[in-house]
């Protein structure tokens, strides 16, 4: 996992009425160093109300993850929910397809999960990138404050709110 390139940085882009957003260039570069072809996996996050994205190779490596886990419970003679573990992991997920510019079209189910409508905030944390509503995440109690004043700069500088 040490030559795994890591999600840094963030980003406030557009969604068009079609639901069509790009990745910023740094987060997509991360995707194609570790991973093969332009393909992300977006997911809902699993406690904030955001959706999560990563890279093939990311997926490989959680598969692996959740079975030395799921292991290791049942060594400890544990229960391990590994059924809807996996089904989170890998059902409620989708792979997008996305061009050359990083554009893809967010999912309809999950663009209104994380209720993204008109601006995306991508924001890199390691292994995964989070993209939010700015307005939503700026509205959710327990993120750091120097995440949500970034989100509000970046808001600013267009104009909005």
């Amino acid at each position: 996992m040490s030559d795994r390139e890591l999600f840094r940085g963030h980003a406030l882009t557009a969604i068009d009425g079609k639901g069509r957003v790009a990745i910023p260039a740094a987060l997509r570069s991360v995707i194609e160093k570790n991973s093969d072809g332009r393909m992300v996996i977006i997911a809902k996050h699993q406690s904030d109300p955001c959706l999560s994205g990563y890279d093939r190779g990311w997926s490989r490596l959680l598969h692996e993850r959740l079975e030395r886990e799921e292991d290791r419970e049942r060594n400890a003679g544990r229960d391990f929910d590994y059924h809807n573990a996996y089904r989170r992991a890998f059902g409620l997920v989708e792979e997008v397809p996305y061009d050359t510019s990083g554009r893809f079209i967010l999912p309809a189910f999950f663009r209104a999960k994380a209720q993204l409508t008109d601006l995306a905030f991508f924001y890199g944390t390691g292994s995964t990138f989070e993209i939010w509503s700015p307005t939503v995440l700026i509205d959710t109690p327990g993120i750091d404050e120097e995440t949500k004043e970034v989100a509000a700069f970046l808001m600013a500088e267009r104009g909005v709110r």
